[in-house]
């Protein structure tokens, strides 16, 4: 795939997204990242989803690989808001959300580029937004399994906090072909541990020594082995390949500690 030239935009975009760290409503993250960070894995989960998506939707590959480095836009602007918060938001809550996201939206767009990689900025956040397409679906779901990922991630270092999260995106991935019936038949699909059911459900058998090195800090030769979450693992090995050596250092690099 031909790599997003994001040059186009000034590098204060990088910078904002940055600085904007992830699960700020938890008081602690052994490995927490920032929206820049995010969005990479995002694409890189997206297109890991494009090949096997293919035989059960129609769609643009590139406006979805574009869409996944820029979903997260607008929380430049409106900071970043926990998935589990918009859950439990009412109808009007959830309105005023919205309608601050399509002022952010229209802010963002009226100072960058007016395209990235071919496809309007604008309606690439608009689209975001309102899940109106089959690109922003599957990079809904990819954002999904990277909040999965990553929150299982530190729990398995030992940071318990992170186990109401590890419980909410189990929940939300089951119920993503009800939320999203347009992936239904993608998300019943055994073609990969990234849409099989299986993945994501209790093994048999559990052992003891499958969980003994657990509740202490990833190293390099422990973040490459599998475990007993087979979507953990591939959520993992496509940060490995996607990142490199600086995808490692993500996995591996404690930030913070009790």
């Amino acid at each position: 795939m031909q790599p997003i030239d994001l040059s186009i935009f000034p590098p204060e975009r990088e910078q904002a997204l940055c600085s904007i760290e992830r699960y700020n409503k938890f008081g602690i993250m052994f490995y927490r990242s920032n929206l820049w960070q995010h969005a990479q894995r995002v694409l890189w989960i997206t297109e890991a989803l494009i090949p096997i998506a293919g035989k059960y939707l129609e769609f643009d590959p590139e406006k979805a690989r574009a869409l996944a480095l820029v979903h997260d836009d607008p929380e430049m602007v409106t900071g970043d808001t926990a998935a589990h918060v918009k859950t439990a938001m009412t109808p009007e809550e959830t309105a005023a959300h919205d309608q601050n996201e399509i002022k952010a939206i229209e802010s963002l767009a009226s100072s960058y580029p007016d395209t990235v990689h071919g496809y309007s900025y604008k309606e690439l956040l608009l689209h975001s937004l309102r899940k109106d397409c089959p690109e922003a679906w599957l990079v809904s779901y990819a954002d999904k399994l990277d909040a999965y990922g990553e929150s299982l991630h530190d729990l398995l270092a030992g940071n318990f906090v992170l186990l109401w999260p590890v419980m909410f995106y189990v929940l939300t991935l089951d119920q993503f072909p009800k939320k999203l019936p347009g992936l239904a038949s993608l998300l019943a699909s055994s073609d990969s541990v990234l849409t099989d059911p299986k993945s994501r459900r209790t093994p048999d058998p559990i052992t003891l020594d499958s969980y003994l090195g657990f509740g202490t800090p990833h190293t390099i030769e422990s973040v490459r082995k599998n475990t007993d979450f087979p979507l953990y693992d591939a959520w993992k090995q496509i940060v490995l390949e996607g990142g490199s050596a600086e995808g490692l250092d993500w996995l591996t690099m404690q930030k913070e500690g009790l």
